[in-house]
């Protein structure tokens, strides 16, 4: 009976070329989208959880108060660690993580080689304890235990040794250390949070080793509890062994909690000083999901709409059927059949398209993602549920709205728009065309507000300068000989020694408020040389930038704040502010307010301005050279950098960054988001018009007679074309009417993690309407228009 199902249904679909290759477009089209989302969803939500003690990992988390306002860190203080595994039960074991001099590049020579790296992390030995980190070469419990030993990647192994074998070989990273080669791990995968390529021992790093205190909070810090340990029970002990270390509640100026390990990569939205690069976003995550599911609803409607306008050519056929013994059970397989046929088909060329399409993808998305991907266990069984999902709900109401016809009904040939079949088409046209008229606002917008953000004033000029690395230089001579052979370049206009370039970097402090010096506020700052203001184009409001050069005997500290840092300490204008003292940001060494520039943007604009200092106390180091230079030749202007850096520095690599493009990187994921939505919005679209299409060809062809009855008396093709697309029109406008405020919603909820967002205009609502409207015109009076100019002749012998 299957076989002979199968044969009907291959013959059913050959019988109706047009229809069948609409079906398996869309259909497929909708499948390979929704394949390719859901193979980005599942990678996300893989991150971590293959460790084999996932569910007992746990991060510890910081929540800084400052001034009443609160922020989580993903750091916390070198302390924490072994204290809550010596001090807590539950506490298996502890590692601590510290990413090369907060995330500055590490210049590493190995032999006459010369490489910057960006992900050298120190760690506790402890790491191979709690994370499947799997040793090619070395003895994990001995491999980081002793101080100035480094552990590499099977990647980096290659490209510092090549063939040879790097156990004992010895690299020397920038002038501090000399560290020996003692293992070589597998190269973490892709969906391990941790990114490093390098791991040296943790206690190489004496400062941080050796003084072990409660007030730098630089450290992240991860936990392996015992099995089915309460989380709160252990936040509350840790709560309590902080109250017993820092007593003064005025102290206290933070409190700890446990972060699960599966849950860090897509829920660190809100958490701030992170090591790792590879941080998701539960948003983009759940954004991607609904698309998949709207693209795959779309595809699913437009099957529904052509089968059940197929069916009223099909009522003769089951009424004959039926006549001559036919049971309803006999004909909802035989239309199941056909619909599995051709999801069937729909899913093979699904993926293929999704096979080709995936390195566009993995380029939209900045994923890695393979056909390996494709055929494992895990996808092979949700292509098994979509084929069944897919089948079932596409073929749900034809199969059981033709077979309830009654025979009796089998010389009926029409079925008017306001019987249950019209009204269903025009519904599921209402829906599909809502969806993605919801699609095409919510693009609108992404880019809106991503346009906005890169049109918005800054408050500085980052253009045209670069952050030039120069922790590899062996000395501070080096160092001045660099800064005044760049100045002797024609096209360099200025440059300036920091502690940090603006969006990256610089140390967190707490600065009391003259008004009330019990009560103290967060700050960001910046140790800096005086030209620094030129390099970055800061406006001055009072006062002058700090001095070019400083007395060794003057013990004062001088500072440049921004408008913010007045506000939080009292001051009523600028001027009021200039020549004042803070006694606590720099310990016991006075600090004197000598200028005052306008506020502008030092992170994101997921983040409002706060309070930012720039200042000249030696308490930090400065390893970033920014260059401010004339552009109109950048090749030339940069060969001359690199040529004269590599003279100045020979021990270091021409380590570099443009501030304005590194700006661009705090918005990769929103951007991510948008690309991904803008192209698969328009493939929505297409499916959507094909169905479209289909139902016009449809609409044109029950009308044959009609139309050519209209022509011979002397209907015009226009007015035939009016008729025609009309009723269609009405339901996409209707569909603007519904997606509207839905999509307004929407985008409402995602601009609320923006301190500085763009207001929704009506005209984005106007505009997508008028889009909506002209596909639907365009799609549907193409197949109005060739039934127009059909001979009334052959009109009106068609039966």
């Amino acid at each position: 009976m299957i076989r002979n199902y199968l044969k009907i249904a291959w013959r059913s679909l050959l019988k109706s070329k047009l229809f069948t290759a609409l079906n398996l477009l869309g259909l497929a089209l909708g499948l390979a989208v929704s394949l390719l989302l859901m193979l980005y969803v599942k990678d996300e939500l893989s991150f971590d959880k293959y460790h084999s003690k996932a569910h007992n990992i746990y991060r510890v988390g910081v929540t800084a108060t400052f001034d009443g306002k609160s922020q989580n860190w993903a750091n916390a203080p070198n302390v924490v660690g072994p204290t809550m595994k010596n001090e807590i039960p539950e506490v298996v074991q502890q590692t601590r993580i510290l990413l090369n001099d907060y995330g500055q590049t590490a210049f590493v020579n190995s032999g006459e080689k010369k490489f910057a790296e960006k992900k050298l992390y120190w760690v506790d030995g402890t790491i191979f304890e709690i994370f499947d980190i799997k040793l090619l070469q070395g003895n994990p419990k001995v491999a980081l235990q002793d101080p100035n030993k480094v552990v590499l990647s099977q990647a980096t192994a290659q490209k510092y040794f090549g063939k040879d074998n790097p156990i004992g070989k010895v690299l020397k990273v920038g002038s501090k250390y000399s560290l020996e080669v003692t293992g070589v791990y597998e190269d973490l995968p892709h969906n391990f949070t941790l990114d490093a390529e390098l791991m040296g021992s943790f206690n190489s790093v004496e400062w941080a080793s050796k003084n072990l205190v409660w007030s730098n909070s630089s450290f992240e810090t991860y936990l392996l509890l015992t099995p089915n340990a309460n989380q709160q029970k252990v936040d509350k002990q840790m709560a309590t062994i902080l109250e017993k270390n820092i007593p003064n509640k005025e102290d206290r100026w933070f409190s700890l909690w446990l972060q699960p390990l599966v849950d860090i990569h897509l829920n660190s939205a809100d958490i701030v000083n992170s090591n790792t690069t590879r941080i998701g976003d539960a948003k983009q995550v759940k954004i991607l999901l609904i698309l998949a599911l709207v693209v795959m609803v779309i595809a699913c409607i437009n099957y529904m709409n052509l089968a059940t306008a197929r069916s009223q050519k099909r009522f003769k056929e089951v009424g004959i059927n039926k006549t001559i013994g036919a049971t309803n059970r006999q004909l909802i397989g035989r239309f199941y059949t056909e619909t599995a046929l051709t999801v069937f088909l729909a899913l093979l060329l699904g993926l293929s398209f999704l096979i080709l399409a995936l390195p566009f993808f993995n380029q939209v998305t900045d994923k890695n993602l393979s056909v390996a991907h494709v055929f494992t266990p895990e996808v092979s069984f949700g292509l098994l549920l979509i084929f069944t999902f897919v089948t079932f709900i596409s073929g749900l109401y034809p199969a059981f709205y033709l077979s309830s016809f009654a025979p009796k009904n089998l010389l009926q040939t029409v079925i008017t728009k306001k019987t249950g079949a019209g009204f269903f088409r025009q519904s599921l046209v209402i829906v599909q065309f809502g969806a993605s008229i919801i699609l095409i606002i919510c693009t609108f917008i992404f880019f809106q507000q991503l346009k906005f953000i890169q049109n918005k004033k800054l408050g500085y000029n980052p253009e045209q300068v670069l952050a030039v690395m120069t922790s590899g230089a062996e000395n501070k001579e080096q160092i001045d000989g660099l800064i005044n052979n760049f100045k002797a370049l024609s096209n360099v206009v200025e440059t300036s020694r920091v502690q940090a370039y603006l969006g990256f970097g610089g140390s967190g402090r707490s600065m009391s408020k003259a008004d009330n010096p019990k009560e103290s506020f967060f700050v960001r700052t910046n140790r800096v040389t005086g030209d620094f203001a030129r390099v970055l184009d800061l406006k001055f409001l009072a006062g002058k930038t700090l001095p070019l050069i400083k007395s060794e005997k003057d013990t004062t500290v001088q500072m440049v704040v921004n408008e913010t840092t007045i506000k939080l300490l009292g001051y009523k204008t600028p001027q009021e502010a200039i020549g004042k003292f803070s006694d606590d940001l720099f310990w016991n060494r006075k600090a004197e307010i000598v200028g005052v520039v306008r506020d502008f943007h030092y992170e994101s604009f997921h983040q409002p301005i706060g309070s930012y200092v720039f200042h000249n106390n030696d308490t930090e180091s400065r390893p970033y050279l920014l260059v401010k230079v004339n552009t109109s030749n950048l090749a030339q202007t940069m060969n001359q950098l690199e040529a004269t850096f590599k003279k100045s520095v020979p021990s270091s690599a021409f380590e570099y960054l443009f501030l304005d493009q590194f700006l661009g990187t705090l918005y990769r994921a929103e951007t991510q988001t948008a690309n991904v939505v803008l192209v698969f919005s328009g493939l929505a679209i297409l499916i959507a018009c094909l169905g479209l299409f289909g139902l016009a060809a449809y609409t044109a062809e029950q009308r044959t007679k009609e139309i050519g009855i209209r022509k011979v008396l002397g209907a015009s093709v226009a007015g035939i074309t009016t008729l025609i697309s009309k009723d269609f029109l009405k339901l996409i406008l209707i569909s603007v009417l519904i997606a509207s405020p839905i999509a307004w919603y929407f985008m409402s909820q995602w601009l609320k993690d923006f301190a500085y967002q763009v207001t929704i205009e009506w005209w984005v609502f106007a505009v997508t309407g008028f889009i909506a409207v002209l596909v639907a015109l365009l799609t549907v009076s193409s197949q109005a228009i060739k039934a127009a100019l059909v001979n009334p002749v052959k009109s009106l012998k068609t039966e």
